[in-house]
């Protein structure tokens, strides 16, 4: 059994690769009339033409998750999933929730074995593992709701990689040859990125998907309904039978979209607009800032030892707080007023001691409830004002490895983001309880969260990220460094971060932060583990003249893409 000190280790020991590359190759960028910041300059560029065609911040939203899950589909695609924050220049602000869900043959057992223990890897890799997708149907209905150019050319970018090809990437290159041992056993993946010997096709080397053209193709025409009820629903539900899996025609049929309430804060003269259940996210960063709004973070000073303290307490108690009550608001009750209370967030500064860290059973609050880094972020704004933060996910890299059929559609791992057995971590090292565990039709607990910060009603801040766990610790550390450290965006972006999440008792420490703070965290019991950056952030901020600036975390090699 995965213990949680060893799935964060696996990620701790990533190769020097994925470390922040040098500054000066990631110059900031500024524009007037449009921003996208994506983890792709393709996608990125995509977007940024779509905005100067004069579409609108959703058009090109959908345009970049589509060439994202074309180019990176170690990362997303339309066999995923993800969620949403909009902000419209009219003062409209929602969030769309089109996150996998499990299909109704799924049961709370279906990963354990006769004795009850979890079979290892069963909720990562195969048909199995896939929860029914939901990007699709997402990107659909934002572009229904708001998109100004025809849908056929908001899919053409992506069907046009998809067809005629792309650049083997450096990042998709190190992706593949990680993880080629386990693409050798797909016939279809190990077509499409290696070679005939096994090997990765070298950096630089077309790319083509043509099974995954021809169903970018029939989206063109059909939207939506060529996945959920047409005949590429049908070819994938065939698929799933032929191979064991679960997701049916029925289950295609039977997704629905939630449009959620926000969860939302006033926090220091702003507003923040944050992802809700199934989204852990959101109510983790509200907590964490509403308990350190009355502390001068600013005269501690950027990543001091006082600072990093602070900052790293509020998160222990916010992620106990997520392990032991958080899940689909549709099955479980989900006690955001409690976890947002004054009463709440005063506990937890009570309990702060300034020179120590204390016990790993004192975080979190005592609810009593019924029984019941394969991620990419983007975010848009246009020239109107109009702003998209969305997150869309595989779950880990390349997710489940399996293509359903000729589709071309690689689905999801999401059944590894529910709880398999209380207390059993998944890949990430997060644990969790009933109220995260498989049922059909539920969405499983997440760390997506795409936030919007607004000053005087205007979007000053998109923001997001991918990383497991580290999204919400790389949102959040963004967010602080611009509003309260006063950084420019891409010196927040690039800054040196931090990520604990209450289990395992490890704070993690990016390089580049000094020997002596590391020495002063230690004296005050914190467990120190220096790793290479697992998160990547994608931001936009808008400047005191109205100017946007975009970036984008050099750890996935993205850059953004303006528009005059």
């Amino acid at each position: 059994m995965r213990t949680p000190w060893l799935a964060l280790l696996a990620l701790a020991l990533l190769p020097s690769w994925a470390a922040p590359a040098r500054a000066e190759h990631f110059p900031p960028l500024t524009a007037a009339g449009g921003m996208v910041a994506a983890d792709s300059e393709i996608a990125s560029t995509a977007g940024a033409q779509v905005l100067a065609e004069g579409g609108d911040a959703v058009d090109a939203a959908v345009t970049v998750a589509l060439v994202l899950g074309v180019v990176q589909p170690f990362a997303s695609g339309i066999g995923g999933g993800g969620f949403a924050v909009v902000h419209r220049a009219n003062g409209e602000a929602f969030a769309l929730d089109f996150r996998e869900q499990a299909p109704a043959g799924a049961s709370a057992d279906m990963y354990l074995d006769a004795q009850g223990d979890v079979i290892a890897n069963a909720s990562r890799r195969g048909p199995r593992a896939a929860g029914v997708p939901g990007e699709l149907a997402g990107l659909w209905a934002l572009h229904a709701a708001h998109g100004t150019l025809p849908w056929r050319r908001v899919v053409a970018p992506a069907l046009a990689l998809a067809r005629d090809g792309f650049p083997m990437h450096p990042l998709l290159y190190r992706r593949v040859s990680k993880g080629a041992k386990a693409l050798a056993a797909s016939v279809v993946l190990a077509r499409t990125f290696l070679d005939a010997a096994g090997a990765p096709r070298p950096p630089g080397s077309v790319i083509r998907r043509p099974d995954l053209a021809r169903t970018l193709s029939a989206v063109a025409e059909q939207g939506a309904s060529a996945l959920y009820t047409g005949p590429i629903g049908a070819a994938l539900a065939a698929a799933m039978q032929a191979d064991g899996g679960l997701i049916t025609a029925a289950d295609l049929k039977a997704y629905a979209l939630k449009r959620r309430p926000l969860v939302r804060a006033v926090w220091r003269g702003y507003e923040v607009l944050a992802m809700p259940p199934p989204s852990s996210g959101g109510a983790v960063i509200l907590q964490v800032l509403k308990v350190l709004a009355p502390t001068d973070l600013a005269a501690l000073g950027h990543n001091s030892s006082a600072y990093l303290h602070v900052l790293t307490e509020s998160l222990k108690h916010a992620f106990a707080d997520r392990a032991r009550v958080m899940g689909d608001p549709d099955f479980t009750p989900v006690p955001l007023d409690a976890l947002l209370s004054d009463d709440a967030v005063a506990r937890v500064r009570g309990a702060f001691d300034p020179k120590r860290t204390r016990p790993h059973g004192d975080y979190g609050q005592p609810f009593t409830l019924p029984d019941d880094s394969g991620t990419t972020h983007l975010s848009v704004v246009d020239r109107q004002g109009n702003a998209v933060a969305l997150t869309s996910t595989v779950n880990t890299s390349f997710g489940s490895h399996y293509v359903a059929g000729d589709t071309g559609i690689l689905l999801n791992n999401e059944m590894d983001d529910f709880v398999a057995k209380p207390g059993v971590p998944n890949a990430f090292g997060l644990v969790g309880r009933a109220a995260n565990a498989i049922a059909p039709g539920k969405r499983p607990l997440s760390s997506m969260s795409p936030t919007i910060v607004l000053k005087d009603g205007a979007p000053v801040l998109v923001v997001g990220a991918s990383g497991g766990p580290t999204i919400i610790t790389g949102t959040l550390q963004v967010l602080l460094n611009v509003l309260v450290f006063g950084m420019d965006v891409r010196a927040a972006v690039e800054a040196p971060r931090i990520h604990h999440q209450w289990t395992p008792d490890v704070l993690l420490m990016d390089r580049g932060i000094p020997a002596d703070v590391h020495t002063a965290l230690t004296a005050r019991g914190h467990a120190l583990k220096t790793w290479d950056r697992f998160t990547a952030v994608q931001a936009i901020s808008r400047t005191a003249d109205g100017t946007l600036a975009g970036a984008s975390d050099p750890t996935k090699l993205g850059q953004p893409a303006g528009v005059r």
